[in-house]
């Protein structure tokens, strides 16, 4: 009988790691989910190879604690705003080197960890790219000394409970008339969560993956206009795009960043001025465009769900965990 494998999944509460955590159980991994209020997380206790763990990462003793017994780790932490000045290194650099030593101590030799399409850290566009970057950077370069890393850099991510198309989603069905869109031509490859997380677990065991950096992207581009309007007539709402030039782009973005939420920041928009595209195509198949009329019609009314089940290719609807 083979003996358990574990594995702990840091940021595994978080929209992409809950997906992960179950496509990892599902394979026969033993997943540790840390995190702050496991209280707000029990729908992952719904499968019996996922553990909730109360735990603070960011404490190097705790995060050694939880290495313990590991055959590998997967880092999905990250954030797209700082809520005061040095958040992006604290998270995205600093805890990189403490994941390292705290596998290193632990003898884990595999080490996958999710970054993000554009992260460059001599010349990312914005600060969360740049200091993306400089982690990745680091984690290539600590790994040669005996831990084995693969990292991921997908496009904007998007699938059940996401925070890319429920935000705008959300923000739009407020809306009557003109809708101002800061940015309106950046072009990007969205990608569904259910083929990105396939892909870091297929990259577990491949040797072949050992030491690579991958780009992740769906298999079409958009302009975030053109999102925004796929979302639009999906939902049937009465709103038009106004796209805004760079200056009052700038502008949106500096009185957004200083209200509660900061639902659009001057990095944001800096980090919208690199195409968040694949120099090589997409390498995922689920279409962003037939994701969302299969919602519609499966929310909507009968005409449209009977329409949908016409014309939709069954086995291309993406599933949730369960």
């Amino acid at each position: 009988m083979n003996e358990p494998r574990n594995l702990l999944l840091l940021g595994g509460s978080g929209f992409i790691g809950t997906h992960l955590a179950f496509t990892l159980a599902n394979r026969g991994w033993q997943v540790s989910v840390p995190c702050r209020r496991p209280h707000r997380h029990r729908e992952l206790l719904v499968h019996p190879n996922i553990r909730l763990l109360e735990a603070n990462i960011t404490d190097p003793a705790e995060l050694k604690s939880l290495c313990q017994d590991q055959q590998a780790v997967i880092n999905l932490v990250g954030i797209l705003n700082e809520r005061r000045k040095g958040d992006f290194r604290r998270c995205h650099v600093d805890f990189i080197k403490a994941v390292v030593e705290a596998c290193s101590a632990c003898g884990i030799r595999r080490l996958l960890h999710v970054s993000a399409l554009g992260a460059d850290q001599a010349s990312g566009s914005s600060l969360y790219l740049r200091s993306k970057g400089e982690g990745e950077n680091l984690l290539h370069t600590f790994g040669q000394r005996g831990l084995k890393v693969t990292s991921f850099q997908p496009s904007v991510v998007f699938g059940k409970n996401d925070e890319f198309i429920n935000r705008f989603a959300g923000i739009l069905s407020w809306y009557i008339g003109f809708f101002p869109l800061a940015c309106a031509d950046s072009k990007l490859a969205p990608v569904y969560v259910g083929d990105l997380v396939a892909k870091i677990a297929d990259s577990i065991d491949d040797r072949g993956s050992y030491g690579r950096r991958f780009t992740v992207c769906g298999p079409e581009v958009f302009t975030l206009r053109q999102i925004l309007e796929l979302i639009i007539t999906t939902l049937r709402l009465p709103v038009r795009i106004m796209p805004l030039g760079k200056g009052m782009s700038r502008l949106q973005a500096v009185v957004l960043q200083n209200l509660p939420g900061k639902l659009f920041t001057m990095d944001n928009y800096r980090s919208l001025q690199t195409d968040n595209i694949c120099p090589d195509g997409g390498s995922c198949e689920t279409s962003l465009r037939q994701y969302l009329e299969g919602l519609a019609a499966m929310s909507g009314n009968k005409r449209d769900y009977d329409r949908f089940r016409k014309d939709y290719v069954q086995d291309k609807i993406p599933e949730a965990p369960s």
